[in-house]
């Protein structure tokens, strides 16, 4: 890793008796995980009617007498960049596999009976999300067990595997 350059500075606002301190940073390798980017163009049918009309006001005369197909390409690609530009997506992927959509679904049905049960003082309504909770909690604790028996038994290094989850759960 390389290190971290950095400058530390006086910042005099003028407002105030004290004086602030800018630290400008020079150069970080931020390694972004679970993500991927991905490039996408947006071809709908306007895009598309502007890609005929560019073609339409080029003047190809100049281009077929050339033997050269490397100008038709060019020129062609030209066009289709500006009529479809390029964006870029970026996809960040969830790790927390564990929560099905059903899961989703019961932690969401949970708020909403905690939204009712707060300000209640009926004692069946709240013995019942009590209830709720302890079986999403024990579905959940299930599925996470499922996960992670099922990462490590389709690893290549079932310990190295084992050890990274451990460190995951440290970290979680």
């Amino acid at each position: 890793m390389a290190p971290i350059n950095f400058t530390v500075s006086p910042l005099y606002n003028g407002l105030l008796d004290h004086d602030a301190k800018l630290l400008k940073i020079n150069y970080v390798n931020l390694q972004l995980q679970n993500q991927h980017i991905y490039t996408i163009r947006n071809i709908n049918n306007y895009s598309i009617e502007e890609f005929k009309n560019r073609l339409s006001y080029e003047s190809w005369d100049s281009i077929f007498s050339c033997n050269g197909n490397r100008d038709k390409d060019t020129l062609c690609l030209r066009i289709f960049y500006t009529s479809f530009p390029s964006r870029k997506i970026i996809e960040r992927s969830n790790n927390n596999s564990r929560l099905t959509p059903g899961i989703r679904i019961s932690c969401r049905h949970k708020r909403c009976l905690y939204l009712l049960t707060r300000d209640s003082d009926d004692v069946i309504p709240k013995n019942y999300y009590k209830k709720y909770c302890k079986t999403l909690a024990s579905i959940i604790k299930e599925a996470r067990k499922y996960i992670h028996n099922n990462r490590i038994i389709n690893s290549i290094n079932e310990l190295k595997t084992t050890w990274n989850i451990i460190k995951k759960k440290e970290t979680d």
